[in-house]
């Protein structure tokens, strides 16, 4: 797993060489002792430990950027803060840029620096994380902010009301106007399904793709 990029970069002349940097990038991704886990099949390590891995196998050629797509999705929630922080401490480390692609804002919140939300194809609003979090401006934000559950434990068992309806349209059949204007409370008729509105800047590095953008 570890050795298949390097030898399709010709990195590493020998295969002692390339073993050295196989067990240098397992120990930073705290996978030790490494010699331990070299020989082992992907269905020997856990759920944790394999996301481990791959993030090893992304950062052995010493990338300046990193597309995660979804990089603890399927993992426990106790497991995503631990991959997170490594993540953040790697990226301190070694200077690493990371694309982070969620549909989980409250990670994004905690891992990003920069937060740009995609509805259909289309950033309908981006910013700094703290502020696009803090103060959600497009309907679509506020609707995944929404779905985030309650951090509070005496309040986690309270049924919050989601801004949305309906369904996500065919990608190959895009509404006219706004593409969130079928599922949008707030939508009005003879603008929001006519007109496509474009990203503005709402406030300092705040943008927003909405025609109603502060009156809701």
């Amino acid at each position: 797993v570890l050795e298949e990029p390097l030898l399709i970069h010709g990195i590493g002349e020998t295969k002692a060489e390339r073993e050295e940097l196989i067990y240098k990038a397992l120990e930073m991704v705290k996978i030790v002792p490494p010699e331990d886990y070299v020989g082992r099949h992907p269905h020997m390590l856990s759920g944790g430990q394999r996301q481990r891995v791959a993030i090893a196998r992304a950062l052995i050629l010493n990338p300046t950027f990193i597309v995660a797509d979804e990089p603890v999705s399927m993992l426990d929630v106790s497991i995503r803060a631990e991959i997170l922080e490594l993540m953040k401490e790697l990226k301190e480390k070694m200077g690493v840029t990371y694309l982070y692609i969620t549909h989980d804002l409250s990670t994004a919140r905690y891992f990003a620096d920069y937060i740009a939300v995609m509805y259909l194809g289309r950033i309908v609003e981006m910013g700094p994380a703290k502020v696009v979090i803090d103060n959600p401006i497009h309907p679509y934000t506020r609707a995944l902010l929404a779905a985030v559950p309650e951090p509070i434990p005496e309040r986690r068992n309270i049924i919050k009301e989601v801004p949305i309806k309906g369904e996500v349209p065919n990608a190959a059949n895009i509404p006219p106007g706004c593409r969130f204007h079928p599922r949008c409370l707030y939508m009005e008729k003879g603008l929001c399904d006519v007109r496509h509105p474009q990203l503005v800047e709402y406030e300092h590095d705040h943008w927003v793709e909405c025609w109603l953008a502060g009156k809701i």
